[in-house]
């Protein structure tokens, strides 16, 4: 019997062992983010969305925290280093290589990690697929079925904890606009986590109403269809800040282009979390705001 005939309502859940033992934790791979599920990470061109991601790849794979509890837990403690997969369709080896060495100088260097330890790690739990100039990575067929290449990125990213594809766009030749087919891509990648048992960031672009408008920090603020949107468990956006939330979060007029507003407007397992305000720091790495001068 084909995957397509099994009977799904064979085997309803079991509500009496439910009600009469405790539920097992929830599974946090960030705050909010479950093992098994997938998650957005939207915002605007040239916010820092890559290398945010790079941070809390670097961040996860060496057990360190990272802005106030985005990595790490709300305590900010350190936790067990995990394997991270980052998948960057726009990023050549040689910006990452840059990317690594700022990330090291200003993020593990304020957490006073021995260079070498840190390096260790980062080669043991991180690997990272710079694909710029490469073939696409096409996760749609002509009938938005899954395709070998997902098949070779699912095999890749076997014992992660979290897999970052950056941007979305670049892993299908669909319409963005349309439904149907973007809720495939959510079903076929939503697969493939529960498979790898990871959790999977997709990182995609907001539209440009959102940035106009102000409404970068909404649920809404992805550009194209909103299946993508309705299909993820959590959401977590960067935008720019205006003039009303610069007022809002006491920030200077004078400073705007270096601050960066970290919301998640989605959020299924967790309270939502306040708006937190970053800035870009030496080399354009992300630092909780009143770090820099």
């Amino acid at each position: 019997m084909t995957e397509a005939m099994k009977n799904v309502f064979s085997r309803p859940l079991n509500i009496g062992y439910m009600l009469r033992n405790e539920p097992p934790a929830l599974d946090h791979v960030l705050p909010g983010l479950l093992a098994e599920t997938v998650g957005l990470v939207v915002g605007p061109g040239a916010v820092s969305k890559t290398m945010l991601a790079l941070q809390m790849g670097i961040a996860m794979a060496t057990g360190t925290p990272l802005l106030g509890g985005l990595v790490g837990g709300i305590s900010g403690r350190a936790q067990k280093p995990e394997r991270v997969v980052l998948v960057l369709a726009e990023e050549s080896a040689n910006v990452v290589w840059q990317r690594l060495h700022a990330i090291m100088s200003v993020q593990l260097a304020a957490l006073d990690i021995d260079p070498e330890l840190a390096a260790e790690l980062l080669e043991k739990n991180l690997g990272i697929h710079a694909l710029a100039g490469s073939d696409q990575v096409n996760l749609l067929g002509d009938n938005w079925e899954k395709t070998p290449a997902g098949d070779l990125l699912r095999n890749a990213c076997d014992g992660a904890r979290l897999v970052v594809l950056d941007p979305v766009r670049d892993f299908h030749n669909a319409d963005e606009n349309d439904s149907t087919a973007m809720k495939a891509l959510a079903r076929h990648i939503a697969s493939y986590a529960k498979s790898t048992g990871a959790a999977w960031l997709l990182v995609h672009h907001a539209s440009r109403a959102a940035a106009l408008s102000g409404y970068g920090g909404s649920a809404d603020a992805g550009r194209g269809s909103t299946a993508l949107t309705n299909a993820v468990r959590w959401q977590l956006n960067l935008s720019r800040p205006t003039r009303d939330s610069a007022k809002q979060h006491g920030l200077s007029l004078n400073s705007l282009h270096r601050n960066v507003l970290l919301d998640v407007p989605k959020a299924n397992y967790i309270e939502t979390p306040t708006t937190t305000v970053v800035v870009r720091g030496p080399h354009g790495v992300l630092v909780p705001a009143g770090e820099v001068a």
